[in-house]
């Protein structure tokens, strides 16, 4: 590893912890909804038909700690580099747009990885999780990193005020985690909309979540889940890297 690569990791370090009010808000999310799902999990009697709230606990929790993590703390990170001018000053230099974005997934990674861990640490013990479907769903969260981390990328490279990038990618987080079938379940929708929803992205990853659960009926094959996800991801990295731009002034110019 260059010294400007690891000189660059340590700048987006200090940036991520500095941003107080998304950076804990993204790291504590996901285990505020965990204990709200384990809450009613336990209190709820189990009936036949009712949705098990024990069963979408990790998926659910997983699936934020990723959102949160690909979109909260990166799409707002960058406009925010880019309003005061920190990344005009980067632009500058050598570094180019690639490195500078992989730097920055670098420490994401990081966060998400940290967070994954205790999660399903979490769910082990207190939700009944098959301690060996723990190694493929750190590995479907890392798929859904490459993703909506594809997606924060190609957000906060072109937004100039970080708070407008922040709530784009809130939305997108939201319009994800409900039309995915992870918060409302597509069988209860009609049967064209569900169709449609069936295809998009962020289904498929949802999808290899929920499959990893006992009793499971994914929609897709896992195969072709991960194609889709992987594809998404890399498709969105690409467009993210060809239409950055360093300074508030570059308008429509890559």
């Amino acid at each position: 590893m260059s010294v400007v690569t690891r000189e660059l990791i340590g700048l987006h370090r200090r940036e991520l912890m500095r941003d107080k009010r998304y950076f804990w808000f993204a790291l504590f999310f996901p285990f505020g909804m965990m204990a709200i799902f384990l809450a009613i999990g336990r209190l709820m009697p189990r009936t036949e038909g009712a949705p098990n709230f024990l069963q979408l606990l990790t998926p659910m929790a997983l699936f934020l700690a990723v959102t949160s993590t690909s979109l909260i703390v990166t799409s707002g990170s960058l406009a925010n580099m880019r309003a005061k001018g920190a990344l005009r000053l980067l632009g500058t230099t050598p570094v180019g747009r690639g490195r500078l974005l992989a730097t920055h997934m670098v420490v994401r990674i990081g966060m998400l990885l940290v967070q994954a861990a205790a999660l399903l640490a979490i769910a082990t013990v207190a939700a009944d999780l098959d301690p060996g479907r723990v190694p493929v769903l750190f590995g479907v969260t890392l798929l859904g990193m490459v993703m909506f981390g594809g997606i924060g990328y190609l957000i906060g490279g072109r937004m100039n005020s970080p708070d407008a990038a922040t709530n784009v990618g809130n939305v997108v987080q939201l319009a994800a985690l409900f039309l995915s079938g992870l918060a409302f379940p597509l069988s209860l929708m009609p049967d064209a909309v569900a169709s449609v929803l069936r295809m998009l992205p962020t289904t498929f990853f949802a999808d290899l979540l929920l499959g990893q659960m006992p009793g499971a009926s994914p929609y897709h094959p896992s195969w072709l889940s991960i194609v889709v996800v992987v594809g998404t991801g890399l498709l969105a990295a690409a467009v993210a890297i060809g239409t950055f731009k360093w300074d508030q002034g570059e308008g429509r110019r890559a």
